[in-house]
């Protein structure tokens, strides 16, 4: 079943843009409409039943015949293009919405889809291509004092367009907490040579000859005639050193993690944006000024 996709973009180019590329994604430029106040043209809806989307926002599509003037009054040629859409009667609240974006500058972009399952395809081009939200749009709107569309009201000017547009930017602060590695001391170990005096004692043992001679009166034997000697050694026990080198204690250098969490506290800034209603000034309360004085 055939439908029709509907959408607004900011600007006619901002349209013109959209349309290239639903053309690069294969749309034919003669499925395609573009309906703003100076240009565009409201191209043959196929039979089947037609749908606006009110979450898209797109522009209008143009062929290479196609521009001519279409912002008569308030709406323009776009008026004939929704009551071919949508008939005269039981019209769909936003296609007042529609008049009223034209009203205001914008433009809005038709695509003819016949192929169902190419829809969503089409919807997402136009998102992509800079589509705006219409019900978002008519939010604003109704915050400075629009209750809906007026087909007497005159078309914006280049001014009130300008001025319709002026952004204020929404600033809001964001608190990004990272981590980083700091140096935070350390120790470092040394291994150094030392001497220690000691002093051990001991005990020595010496072994020493002696000679006895004791007086004697018997008579001799052959034994005591015969020659011979006796050798006795002395001897003494002295000191020996001997150093024995042994490990007693083991130094162990190494490193332990530890976890922790602190809390960051700290300020972001940002911005509101406040809409006030300014009332009108009373006209028949101004001072004439070609009215004379009293003298």
């Amino acid at each position: 079943m055939a439908q029709t996709l509907i959408g607004i973009f900011n600007s006619f180019e901002d349209a013109q843009n959209a349309l290239d590329r639903l053309a690069q994604e294969g749309v034919a430029p003669t499925e395609m409409s573009i309906h703003s106040q100076n240009e565009g043209r409201a191209s043959g809806v196929t039979d089947g039943t037609p749908r606006a989307t009110g979450d898209i926002d797109t522009g209008d599509a143009v062929t290479e015949d196609a521009a001519r003037p279409t912002h008569q009054g308030a709406s323009g040629g776009i008026a004939g293009f929704f009551k071919r859409l949508f008939g005269e009667d039981n019209v769909p609240e936003e296609v007042g919405h529609y008049h009223e974006s034209v009203r205001r500058g914008h433009a809005v972009l038709a695509v003819d889809v016949a192929d169902e399952s190419r829809v969503e395809t089409v919807r997402a081009a136009l998102n992509s291509a800079g589509a705006i939200d219409i019900d978002e749009r008519v939010s604003q709107w109704k915050r400075s004092g629009y209750t809906g569309y007026d087909s007497g009201a005159p078309a914006y000017t280049a001014d009130q367009i300008a001025a319709d547009r002026q952004a204020f930017p929404v600033v809001k602060e964001e608190l990004a907490v990272g981590k980083r590695d700091v140096s935070t001391g350390g120790v470092r170990v040394y291994s150094r040579l030392t001497e220690t005096p000691v002093s051990e004692s001991v005990n020595l043992r010496e072994e020493h000859a002696t000679i006895e001679r004791r007086p004697a009166d018997r008579p001799a034997t052959a034994a005591d005639l015969k020659e011979g000697f006796v050798e006795v050694r002395e001897t003494a026990e002295e000191p020996v050193v001997a150093k024995t080198a042994r490990v007693v204690e083991e130094v162990v250098v190494g490193k332990e993690s530890s976890e922790r969490t602190e809390t960051v506290n700290d300020t972001v800034r940002g911005t509101d944006v406040q809409v006030e209603r300014v009332e009108g000034e009373d006209a028949s309360l101004r001072p004439d000024p070609d009215k004379k004085k009293p003298l």
